[in-house]
């Protein structure tokens, strides 16, 4: 009897991948390698659980989407920071507020809605960042503001 032979369909999801690396040699001089390799990642999300399973393809998606989740809690707490400690850098941080705000932003997080910031005006923007600072960091600025309008 002889063996089974599976003949391989032609694979057209072939995708190419590149990467690099920075480096420096002993002497400090900087370079950079890189590598690139050819896999097929499926045509679809059929195909993928086709070729690599659907365990393997719901723990890629898991991770994606948990890295993905964990971007826009680090951004949002990265932007309410700033917003917090103002341009100087010395408004006060109130760890409670900026955690919970940034909670209540994402509470309906989907990995299927872009969280990239819509162009919204100057003003709306100043308004959602002024909300977060404290009150005396907010009575100064509107000192500064009351004190320029006065000069115009």
């Amino acid at each position: 009897m002889e063996p089974e032979v599976a003949v391989a369909e032609e694979e057209t999801a072939e995708t190419y991948v590149k990467a690099g690396t920075n480096w420096k040699d002993a002497d400090g001089n900087k370079g950079r390698i890189e590598a690139g390799v050819s896999f097929n990642p499926g045509e679809d999300l059929t195909t993928a659980v086709e070729l690599y399973g659907e365990e393997v393809v719901y723990q890629r998606y898991l991770r994606g989407v948990t890295k993905d989740l964990g971007n826009a809690i680090r951004s949002g707490l990265n932007k309410h920071v700033q917003a917090a400690q103002g341009e100087d850098g010395e408004g006060e941080v109130d760890e409670a507020v900026i955690s919970s705000t940034v909670s209540e932003e994402l509470k309906d997080w989907r990995p299927d809605v872009s969280r990239r910031p819509v162009r919204k005006d100057a003003g709306a923007d100043i308004l959602s960042n002024f909300a977060l600072l404290s009150p005396e960091k907010q009575a100064e600025i509107i000192s500064e503001l009351q004190a320029k309008a006065a000069a115009l």
